[in-house]
């Protein structure tokens, strides 16, 4: 190559040497008497020959040259590239190893694979990588070979050329050690202890010391055990710090405290229940203990007896399978009925709403703060869209009465065009916004209020002012204790009243489900207040159509793993297949050896699925798994574009997978 290059540069000595040499021909033929021109056009002719001669003969010596450079370059550079450390190949878009350097020679070997010698498609070494690669394939960002992790890099060499390199990075020993960083990482937690009052009050004065004393030695050994530091901070309050990989093998042993606390006995017959929280989200501790602030309010808020982690992943149920009692004590109703007045005084305009595809439950709760805020003279309006056959004679009822006004009723478009700044919005029967009649109308409000008897969600109604207790009833049950305390000779006139009474009767199940002294409390209150038995009883009467499919429904019903009946509601052309289907999930109770119902009812493109118990499994914790939620013993989901026969495989394959893990 040196060579080609030192002939080139002589070119331009060449050059000045022949512009002499005609220069001196022209003129000297011009000195003799010739013809200069004849001597410059032969010297030119010669030079051009010269030159395509000379340029022939470059052209071959620089291509031989250049090849001979790529050779020795390319020879280098495989040189290099085959003793990389770090693994190599070239592969086809079939997946084909074409070529492969030492590393990755040796990487195969040492982690005892015979795939290079039995084939050679990447996809078998690694099948995380696809076989046969395309413009939409998902490539990996790390791919596994024993026990090793590499970090991989798949790029085409050329649009031409249909060839990719694969660089591989060992990654292994990184993830290990940021692994075991992140197992050390601090959680901050709580405890408290739900009914710790109610059980200390319950037993005599000398065992009330070594009842605390026996729940407190339960909670620090348990915690102990996972590496955990424990500190009181109230008597029925307790600081938790854990690593990571404590909390994980707590959540894998699904806190088994929950259930060994409620064996202390000490001469109490009420068994101890206890609420935990967790986060592990962020890396401020002060951002993580609000965070678990907020989910020990989330587990006390589903009638606790449960722990709530929150995760990157989002928040996890752990426990929470008894159906536990509700205090009998009604401070809390009354704190809450004085605090919604004020509320209410302050505030221009009032409207009550309920969930989606309402029920007697939701329109009876909406009538007792009907009553609570027209009986301060305030506007108040009920939001609700769609009126089921249920609940159509009580409406025609208000709408038949001269004593309300036209605009009692208002459709959630209505309720938008009419809402104002000093707007305070009611939600009763549901805690989560989605599910309200009018989700949009939550956005307006300047306050609002929640009252509700399912256990709370994740996704919550930020409210002012919340009152959600799972072991009621039903939500009219608890807007009866808040007109109770609402204001003197603040009572409903007959016509609410039976419409209160309904949504009590509806959601207990004619008084069988879920019922306590508090709610039996309620029904005497509005039975005073001038509830016609009878006449509710014709309000709640159904259709012949509706009770022959009811009647198939619970006919046609299969046992599923020994314990749970499924069925379909075949409901098409009802007024309200839902509350047949609900219906027919009650009656399934009634035979013997059935722990839960589960009623699927197809309503054009959305499996409606009803769910309900006795007292043998939490259906809420299953409907949970799938999507839905509800009550304890009374739950639901909605399936959308599916069928009844996958929504059915969906539920038994939820119940085997969480028989398995000891959920349920």
């Amino acid at each position: 190559m040196k060579e080609v290059y030192r002939t080139m540069a002589k070119w331009p000595v060449y050059l000045a040497f022949f512009a002499v040499a005609m220069t001196a021909a022209y003129f000297l033929a011009d000195a003799l008497g010739g013809n200069g021109g004849i001597a410059v056009g032969v010297l030119c002719f010669v030079c051009i020959a010269y030159a395509v001669g000379w340029s022939i003969y470059l052209r071959k010596n620089v291509e031989k040259s250049f090849a001979a450079l790529g050779v020795e370059a390319g020879n280098t550079l495989s040189e290099k590239m085959e003793l990389l450390p770090q693994p190599y190949a070239i592969i086809s878009a079939k997946g084909e190893i074409l070529w492969s350097n030492v590393a990755f020679r040796q990487m195969v070997a040492v982690y005892g694979t015979d795939s290079m010698q039995r084939s050679i498609n990447i996809h078998d070494i690694f099948p995380e990588i696809p076989a046969e690669r395309t413009a939409r394939s998902v490539l990996p960002e790390y791919v596994h070979i024993g026990t090793a992790t590499f970090r991989s890099t798949i790029s085409r060499m050329s649009r031409k050329v249909p060839l990719s390199t694969l660089f591989l990075t060992d990654e292994t020993e990184h993830l290990e050690i940021k692994r075991e960083l992140a197992e050390q990482k601090n959680v901050t937690g709580l405890l408290y202890i739900d009914n710790y009052e109610e059980v200390i009050k319950s037993i005599e004065v000398e065992h009330q010391g070594l009842l605390s004393a026996l729940v407190e030695q339960k909670i620090q050994r348990y915690f102990q055990s996972y590496g955990a530091i424990v500190a009181a901070t109230q008597k029925d309050h307790f600081f938790i710090s854990v690593n990571a990989k404590g909390l994980q093998r707590m959540m894998e042993d699904r806190f088994s405290l929950l259930e060994d606390v409620k064996t202390v006995r000490a001469g109490n017959d009420t068994p101890v229940t206890a609420s935990i929280a967790f986060c592990r989200i962020h890396d401020s501790y002060e951002e993580n203990l609000e965070e678990t602030r907020k989910a020990i309010d989330l587990a006390l808020g589903r009638g606790g007896d449960q722990a709530v982690v929150r995760t990157e992943a989002g928040v996890e149920y752990f426990g929470g399978k008894s159906i536990g009692e509700g205090t009998q004590t009604r401070v809390k109703a009354r704190v809450k009925a004085q605090a919604l007045r004020e509320l209410m005084a302050s505030s221009d305009q009032i409207f009550a709403m309920g969930h989606k595809n309402g029920d007697n439950d939701s329109l009876g709760a909406c009538v007792a703060i009907y009553r609570a805020a027209a009986s301060m003279n305030k506007k108040v309006s009920i939001v609700l869209n769609d009126v089921s056959f249920s609940m159509k004679p009580l409406l025609d009822r208000f709408k038949a009465s001269d004593a309300y006004p036209s605009d009692m009723f208002l459709t959630g478009k209505q309720a938008l065009s009419q809402i104002r700044d000093n707007a305070l919005v009611v939600v009763v029967d549901t805690n989560q916004p989605s599910m309200t009649e009018c989700p949009e109308i939550l956005e307006k409000a300047r306050s609002i209020v929640v009252f509700d008897h399912h256990r709370q969600m994740a996704e919550a109604i930020q409210a002012t002012l919340s009152y959600v207790e799972p072991y009621a009833s039903s939500a009219c049950e608890l807007t009866t204790e808040i007109l109770q305390y609402f204001g003197e000779g603040v009572r409903p006139r007959p016509v609410e009243a039976e419409a209160i009474y309904a949504g009590i009767v509806v959601d207990t199940n004619n008084f069988i489900d879920r019922t306590g002294v508090r709610t039996f409390d309620a029904a005497s209150y509005l039975k005073r207040s001038g509830v016609d038995l009878t006449r509710v009883r014709k309000l709640l009467r159904e259709d012949y159509r509706s009770y022959i499919v009811k009647a198939e429904t619970a006919r046609e019903a299969e046992l599923v793993l020994d314990s749970y009946a499924f069925s379909e509601c075949k409901a098409e052309g009802l007024d309200s297949p839902k509350v047949v289907g609900a219906q027919a999930a009650n009656e399934l109770l009634n035979i013997e050896g059935v722990k839960a119902s589960f009623v699927f009812t197809q309503v054009k493109n959305t499996v409606y699925i009803s769910a309900r118990s006795i007292d043998e499994l939490n259906v809420q914790l299953v409907m949970e798994r799938i999507g839905g939620g509800g009550h304890l013993s009374m739950a639901g989901a909605q399936l959308e574009n599916t069928t009844v026969a996958e929504a059915r495989t969906l539920v038994k394959n939820t119940l085997e997978g969480m028989l398995k893990e000891g959920a349920l």
